[in-house]
């Protein structure tokens, strides 16, 4: 088993695309006679200049008022929407096939809906997005998978949408032989429209003129003008779908490679990972082998040379990159030198290269580049060389707390701690006495007893006369003892009921902690005064460590009439539940059983969300993975059986025999994500994201006899990569707990 990296390279070695369809979509039919779907091309344009985009209009309607609904989303995070199929003939090839077929991708983003009728709803599309048209005369019909409807009664399903597919009708069109000088202006109009900072609109139109045009001379522009995605270059993502799409991808190359030695070029990760994706995509040695029938070994040997391929190429460009910097300065240079760092984590000469000359040239980087070096690569750029840098960052007033701002101040006081311990104590403890600072308890925790002593006292003074910041609740939970107790019952008893939720939390915790009867007693006050405040749908979770203090009213709250709360109930009984709450937890879904025994075709995730089909279907959720995953339990095969018989839901059946199933297949796997080398978190069987102390406590929990092995990440696997020596480490630690427990821990993927 091997683990992407979270790099753009990532893209690069993982296989087919999540969309691939087994059968041609396009000799699908409407599965529905009250729908219709009308296809037109806009302002009623049926002849084209060779690589003009093709604008198109898709019109949904029904008689049927009210049955069904389109979804009206217009964007993907992945850069493609597949709600609907485009279907030409004769057959034009998809201009994005080779950048697509190499996902998976993240996708999503903001969905809405329409109630159709008679009114028609109108979606506007490019047919140049799909497919690349020649000269020549085509038909286009559309296959969509944008409508469903609420099922019929007695209709078996779970969700609240039975989807329908949808033919329209076939409109014709023409693209002329190629015009030169027409094409030549549209390359020179769209830009000399870029270079003229324009409106985001005209900005856009440009774009995507360039994206389409598939001429020599645009590709050529296409690699000038792309840097970056998303955030850091408004349009990048169309500048690098016309790098893909240009059919003319050994020109692209030769393009951007030119490009790498340009003056005004930044080089930056997406710019070096595109490039050796189109390295890769051009030769056809290296195309996905078909994954039905694929022999498991063989398909996974291909992809490590696949990986070891695109690594050696992008080893190249990067030595380029770095061979170039002597022409780039400013912004470009800066950006060229962290796209460098970024992109150079399995090559540590890299990095190390370019390090000392990203420091002096830090003043020139985006601020949130910046950020996102301290927060997270600090292990790129750590050293006494940053001393100036971090103090600048935290010389200014202190910024808003919970803000990026605020998160990097305190990961620079941290490092400056790390760099000198007695300079970062002072600063640190500066900070904590700021009442316009609210440096975090990771921060304050640096400090010695004698410093926390000096914040702690006036935080407290703070609390009893009801004048505070957030922290100074946070440091009252962590640090203060029963002594102050009084004080801070008569300032909680005063406002029961209006507290905001965090220093409610940390008040609860608090009691919790220096006196348990009395702080069970407040929990069950908070939830039962819970009409002024909405803090009750997770504080029960807020509580966090010390939730066993007052389990019982996590318990009572599996019966409350508010779903919100029954559902802050089973998570944190999941996550911080004592043993004892599982019995509580198969009790409950016992009584579910029952409640709805006959009665399973009412179970379904159809708003609204009061009906109790629906907040039936959420609670055995809730519970199946409470009593499955929960952290102080364990929950093997013949306990995994006994749930299958009380699932209601097909759904809940289908995650219990995949749980059942990972167990047969010994050894299990622990698979650790190392995105921070001191913090790792791990997945084994059942169970997600658990940190080293709930992984040692599972190892406690499993039954004896029970085989697992620890994945390790050679260099090139992870990104920043994770030394052998940690990972050797954390292994015979682990080793040691399981052996006491009678459970047998090997290597996967050791060296």
């Amino acid at each position: 088993m091997s683990k992407p990296s979270r790099t753009a390279f990532a893209a690069l070695f993982l296989v087919e695309a999540l969309w691939a369809a087994p059968n041609d979509p396009c000799s699908a039919v409407s599965s529905a006679s009250d729908l219709r779907l009308t296809l037109a091309l806009k302002d009623g344009r049926a002849i084209f200049e060779d690589g003009e985009i093709i604008p198109l209009v898709l019109s949904f309607t029904s008689p049927t008022e009210n049955r069904y609904k389109a979804n009206a989303t217009s964007f993907d995070r992945s850069g493609r929407l597949e709600l609907d199929h485009y279907c030409v003939e004769p057959a034009a090839p998809d201009p994005l096939e080779t950048y697509f077929k190499g996902g998976p991708f993240i996708l999503g983003g903001l969905q809405s809906e329409r109630k159709l009728g008679a009114t028609p709803f109108i979606v506007e599309a490019e047919l140049s997005e799909w497919r690349s048209l020649g000269p020549g005369h085509y038909r286009v019909h559309v296959i969509s998978n944008r409508v469903g409807r609420r099922p019929n009664p007695g209709e078996q399903t779970l969700y609240d949408s039975i989807p329908e597919v949808l033919r329209s009708n076939t409109v014709e069109l023409q693209v002329q032989p190629p015009d030169p000088k027409w094409q030549d202006e549209q390359v020179r109009s769209a830009t000399q429209t870029l270079a003229a900072a324009p409106s985001p609109e005209a900005a856009r139109r440009a774009a995507r003129t360039l994206r389409f045009l598939n001429t020599p001379d645009s590709t050529r522009q296409l690699a000038k003008l792309f840097w970056g995605q998303n955030q850091h270059q408004p349009f990048g993502l169309d500048f690098m779908f016309g790098l893909y799409g240009s059919p003319y991808r050994k020109l692209a190359i030769d393009s951007m490679r030119d490009q790498i030695a340009a003056p005004d070029q930044p080089i930056t990760e997406d710019f070096l990972s595109t490039l050796v994706n189109l390295e890769v995509s051009a030769d056809p040695a290296w195309d996905s082998p078909p994954e039905e029938g694929a022999d498991s070994k063989g398909a996974s040997q291909f992809w490590e040379r696949r990986q070891a391929h695109t690594l050696a190429l992008a080893k190249v460009e990067m030595e380029r990159a770095v061979a170039a910097l002597a022409v780039k300065d400013g912004h470009t240079r800066a950006l060229t030198i962290h796209g460098l760092l970024m992109a150079g984590g399995y090559y540590p000469a890299i990095p190390s290269a370019v390090r000392p000359a990203l420091i002096a040239a830090w003043s020139d980087l985006p601020r949130d580049m910046q950020r996102q070096l301290i927060l997270y690569r600090w292990p790129l750029i750590a050293g006494p060389e940053m001393l100036p840098i971090l103090r600048r960052m935290v010389a200014g007033p202190p910024p808003p707390a919970r803000t990026d701002e605020a998160a990097a101040r305190d990961a620079a006081l941290k490092h400056i701690h790390e760099l000198d311990p007695a300079e970062g104590r002072a600063l640190i403890l500066r900070d904590a006495l700021d009442r316009n600072a609210q440096p975090g308890l990771d921060v304050i925790q640096l400090l010695p007893k004698e410093d926390i002593a000096l914040v702690i006292r006036p935080a407290l003074e703070r609390i009893g006369h009801n004048s505070t910041r957030d922290l100074d609740y946070e440091l009252l939970d962590r640090y203060a003892d029963g002594k102050v107790l009084g004080v801070v019952q008569t300032v909680f008893e005063k406002h029961l009921g209006g507290w905001a939720c965090a220093p409610q939390s940390a008040m609860l915790r608090y009691f919790l902690r220096v006196d348990p009867a009395y702080g069970a007693k407040r929990v069950s006050a908070s939830l039962n005064t819970r009409k002024d405040t909405r803090c009750y749908t997770n504080l029960l979770q807020s509580l966090r460590g010390e939730l066993p203090q007052a389990q019982q009213s996590a318990i009572r709250a599996l019966d409350d009439s508010d779903p919100e709360l029954v559902q802050d109930a089973f998570e944190a009984l999941r996550r911080w539940g004592s043993a004892d709450a599982e019995a509580a937890l198969w009790a409950r879904l016992r009584r579910l059983h029952q409640d709805w025994a006959g009665r399973e075709n009412q179970l379904r995730l159809v708003p609204p969300f009061e009906n109790p089909g629906y907040r039936a279907v959420v609670l055995e959720q809730g519970l199946v993975s409470a009593i499955a995953t929960g952290n102080n339990w364990t929950c093997p095969p013949d306990k995994l059986a006994q749930l299958s018989r009380l699932a209601i839901t097909k759904n809940q059946g289908e995650h219990i025999a995949s749980w059942i199933k990972q167990w047969k297949q010994a050894p299990a796997l622990i698979t650790p994500s190392w995105s921070f080398e001191d913090a790792p978190r791990f997945y084994v069987l059942q169970y997600e994201s658990l940190t080293e102390e709930q992984l040692s406590v599972k190892l406690g929990q499993f039954p004896r006899g029970t085989q697992l092995m620890l994945q390790f990440w050679q260099p090139e696997q992870e990104f920043p990569p994770v030394s052998m020596a940690a990972q050797e480490t954390l292994y015979e630690r682990m080793r040691s707990v399981a052996e006491k427990n009678g459970v047998t821990l090997g290597k996967a993927n050791h060296p």
